[in-house]
């Protein structure tokens, strides 16, 4: 006896109402292979489905500690350029030379040294700023907290050495001194000044003159 295929209704329904005829045996057996391919289909998905689980988990382990590496990652704070604050803080007191030389005094601003627009107040790196007393006038530059992980989050910040130039008028060389200290390693807070021993400066602990 033979086993009747075990077919959906709905395919039962379409074959009464003539959409669906089978005439002869070669008629079943595109259909004995559909179904065939078809339950190959089900169980390939079903097979697939904890393997792509599988896979994504792999990745997703192997992601997580790329990222977290990442983090701590260092990254250049702009680019590999030489630090430009010595020669800023230097500018200021050069032209506080040749300020004095003329006016027999230090200038107290920018415009009065004609150097507006040459100095920056605040850069990535570093907020300058200047103090000018009787005989002798600084410029400082003071690091900023610059974070340098990958992703900026302040989980590593990048290692600025302060800056400060000084001058001085010595009335027994009847000359001015000027230098400029670089901090020895990285810094925070404002440079100490440079201490005039009356011949030449003195940079602070942790600083020396260039």
């Amino acid at each position: 006896m033979r086993r009747r295929f075990a077919l959906p209704q709905a395919f039962w329904a379409l074959l009464r109402l003539g959409w669906v005829k089978l005439k002869t045996r070669n008629d079943i057996i595109p259909l004995r292979i559909f179904l065939a391919v078809d339950n190959t289909n089900e169980h390939t998905e079903a097979i697939s489905k904890p393997s792509r689980r599988r896979h994504f988990l792999w990745t997703l382990v192997g992601v997580i500690p790329i990222g977290v590496g990442l983090c701590f990652v260092h990254v250049p704070i702009s680019c590999a350029c030489a630090n430009p604050a010595p020669y800023i803080t230097g500018l200021f007191t050069r032209a506080q030379q040749a300020y004095f030389e003329e006016h027999k005094k230090f200038g107290k601003s920018y415009e009065e040294l004609q150097i507006s627009g040459a100095i920056p107040t605040k850069t990535t790196r570093y907020e300058y700023s200047f103090e000018v007393e009787q005989d002798r006038a600084f410029m400082y530059a003071t690091p900023q907290v610059v974070p340098n992980d990958f992703f900026r989050l302040g989980l590593t910040t990048a290692k600025i050495p302060g800056v400060v130039s000084a001058v001085i008028y010595d009335p027994k060389q009847k000359n001015t001194v000027r230098v400029t200290c670089l901090a020895e390693d990285a810094s925070s807070g404002r440079p100490p000044k440079p201490v005039f021993d009356g011949k030449a400066f003195i940079c602070g602990a942790g600083f020396k003159s260039r």
